[in-house]
Parts: C-alpha cells; structure tokens; sequence
C-alpha cells in the first residue's frame, strides 16, 4: 500500500518510513481536544499525568506517561513537549522523534498518523523532487526571459545573479638564499650564497562572470557580461549538487563549471494541500535536469 504521507510503498498498519497509518479506514485527527486522548507511540491508550521524582527526590516535574508502552512526555515551556522515554526503542515513533521537543498540535497528529510540522515539511519535499525526477517539472520563471528560444523550446527556469566560476592553474615561485649574511651598513646586509628559488602550480576555482542562467526543456544557457555559455541537456555528463550552486561535467570540456548564487530562486512545491517555498538548491536543479531529460527520452 502507498503511504498517503510520504508516499512510500509498504504493507502493515503503519508506514516503517514515516510511521503514517496505511489502512484504508484510517483516522483523522480530531480538530479539537487534548493531545494526552491518545498516546502517539503506541496510539491506542491515553496519557496519564504523573510526577517524576529527581535524585533522592529532592525535585519533582510533572510529566505524561503512557500506561501501555510507558512512553513519557516532558513539558518544555510554550505548550511544547519532549518525548523523552520508551520502552521499546525500535519502535518507528520513537526512532523518529524520540527526544524531539513538539507541540501538542503536532504529537496529536502523530498520534493519528500524521508527522511532525518539520517531518511533513522534509517528506513533501521528498516527494516533490522524485515526481521531478519522473519528469514533472514545474516552470519557475524568476525574471523576463532573455534567452532566443527555438522552435519547441520552453523556458523552465532563469535565474538572475549567478556567478560562473572554473578552476585555473596558479603558480607560485618561491626564493632566498640558504647562507650566511654580513651586516655592511644598518638595514643593509650581503648574503654570501647565490639566490634559489622553485616554483609550485595548483588549482584555485575562480570566478569567471555574472549573469543569468536560464533552464529550458533542452538546454542550459548562461549570459554574462562576459561570456555565454550553452549547454544542451544532452551533453551534461556529470553533476555535484551545492547548497547554493551545481557544478556541471559536460561533453567536450575538460575543467568543472561550477554555478553558484542560483538560490536567489525560490520553488513552490504544493503536496496534498500542502504549500512549501524552497530555495533553488543545487538538489532542486539536478533533480529538474533529470526530470527534463527523462521527459525528452
């Protein structure tokens, strides 16, 4: 059965990914009403409201336990609470949330399969990017397109301020001599050996031009001040994914090409009702060229 959370395929009453319920006949979250109605590790008994005693009980906390599979929930200020104990630790509740500091909110809608806000957040996005990859490529236009585009050809992003950078060889010489000096006059000294010196080359990524970097249905184009760049999707062999950037392999050019700043972007991705805004992370984009060469095929 799919999960109707994550969509993760799996058989049982719960998901083992994100522990949502899979039956048919699941519940939903009552609107209204007190979280400690059911506990969310085992979902089937109430928490009841105890008092934890510290060392030779010479503090105590109010705490909710659950009599069933003694998990326990400790108030952290704000209407927050932390799942501080389980009795089985294998369970999928607390291997997912064990010591994790919630809301009521949020630990009754665990309670009747549903996850976390952060949780939700991180599986929608999941999934948005494996539909992204099948080919379901939203378009995210940030700016007017500047790009001349061909006879079939789309614009599926373009997004402005980004930086091109590529490696280059940097040599650096070092000298001096190895011998004795003779002080001839203050501040003035001769040294009786012959000056030496070597010389060491590496590679420093460097930047090249700013521009704009636009992603279509077939190509890649970037349009600087300087250079541009143009890359059908069919020619890019490799890509590194960045936080802020995509370095890109492509056929017949041997140095990396690396894009970065293409963040500035923003992509909404919408999941069961559900709206999240995420920035263009190098992640995003490749997953986007996939999705786009995977369509093509």
């Amino acid at each position: 059965m799919r999960c109707p959370v994550c969509g993760f395929e799996d058989g049982g009453r719960y998901c083992s990914n994100c522990g949502a319920l899979l039956t048919s006949g699941a519940e939903a979250a009552p609107v209204a009403g007190s979280w400690l109605e059911r506990c969310p590790v085992c979902r089937t008994k109430p928490l009841e409201e105890t008092v934890s005693r510290g060392f030779l009980g010479l503090t105590s906390r109010q705490v909710y336990t659950c009599p069933g599979c003694e998990a326990t929930f400790t108030p952290e200020g704000g209407e927050t609470f932390r799942l501080s104990k389980a009795a089985d630790q294998s369970n999928p509740i607390w291997k997912t949330y064990g010591n994790q500091t919630l809301t009521g909110d949020e630990w009754r809608r665990i309670a009747y399969g549903g996850a976390s806000d952060a949780r939700q957040r991180a599986l929608d996005i999941e999934y948005a990017l494996g539909e992204i990859q099948k080919g379901f490529v939203p378009e995210l236009q940030v700016e007017s397109n500047a790009v001349l585009l061909k006879r079939g050809e789309r614009a599926v992003a373009v997004i402005p301020r980004v930086t091109l950078k590529e490696p280059r060889s940097v040599r650096r010489t070092y000298g001096g001599g190895a011998g004795p000096s003779i002080r001839i006059a203050k501040g003035v000294y001769f040294r009786t050996s012959g000056f030496t010196s070597r010389s060491e080359s590496h590679e420093e990524v460097r930047e090249i031009d700013s521009g704009t970097l636009t992603l279509t249905n077939r190509r890649m184009v970037f349009t600087g001040a300087k250079r541009t760049v143009n890359v059908p999707l069919g020619k890019i062999v490799g890509m590194e994914p960045y936080k802020d950037a995509i370095a890109i392999n492509r056929d017949g050019k041997q140095r990396t090409e690396y894009y970065t700043g293409i963040d500035n972007a923003h992509l909404t991705i919408g999941v069961g009702g559900r709206t999240h805004v995420v920035p263009l992370s190098g992640v995003v984009f490749m997953c986007m060229v996939q999705g786009l060469l995977n369509r093509e095929e």
